[in-house]
């Protein structure tokens, strides 16, 4: 009985792939390590490859950190526009709203973003060259949902109000993950920051105005 040999992988697939290997590796000891200590030597071993092939593929440590945050971009993009937001005016769609953004930024892998902007800042050079890559890359990846936001708001400027605050609020909540809170605590302080956003919404007057059939997907 002839069996089927798998077609071989082209060099362009196999390079992907290490590279890939490579940035979930070093995801997850920023996460977990912290930047200091997510050196090649360890991203190398954590990736089960020798130190030259990641060399190889990432010349420097800072272009794998660059690597890092387009990934993390492409996540994010992927994961804003892959939950449908339920066409009704009110606390439930802005509930369902906190929520995503929560499975979005107030995960661990997420932490991964902030060891880098944080770990580069004794570097000036590097740092800047950081930010202005983050925020390039995140501005192209917020703005179509800013543009489905604004049906609840009522305008690009509190939309984009609403949003910043949204995760000013989430990012600062996720670093109560380190004091072991359990989820029940995240829960509560979810539902508080929806009712708040309710609140504010209800009191310039906008979702009274907001026909339900006009929400957006997000």
């Amino acid at each position: 009985m002839k069996t089927t040999r798998k077609p071989r992988r082209s060099q362009m697939e196999r390079t992907v792939e290490t590279q890939s290997v490579l940035v979930q590796a070093t995801v997850r000891l920023l996460a977990t390590a912290g930047f200091a200590k997510t050196t090649t030597q360890s991203i190398a071993k954590e990736a089960g490859v020798t130190t030259g092939a990641l060399h190889h593929h990432f010349p420097t440590k800072d272009d794998l950190m660059l690597a890092v945050l387009d990934q993390s971009a492409i996540t994010v993009e992927a994961k804003l526009q892959s939950q449908s937001i339920a066409p009704c005016a009110g606390k439930a769609s802005i509930r369902e709203i906190v929520d995503h953004l929560w499975q979005i930024y107030g995960q661990a892998e997420y932490w991964a973003v902030w060891e880098i902007i944080i770990g580069t800042r004794v570097d000036a050079e590097l740092h800047q060259r950081i930010l202005e890559h983050r925020a390039q890359s995140m501005a192209n990846v917020v703005q179509p949902f800013l543009k489905r936001i604004e049906s609840l708001t009522g305008s690009a400027e509190q939309g984009v109000e609403i949003f910043e605050f949204m995760l000013i609020t989430i990012r600062g909540l996720s670093l109560e993950r380190f004091m072991d809170k359990d989820a029940a605590y995240f829960d509560r302080h979810l539902s508080m920051l929806a009712d708040f956003v309710s609140f504010r919404l209800q009191g310039s007057g906008q979702m009274a105005e907001t026909p339900p059939s006009t929400i957006p997907n997000l």
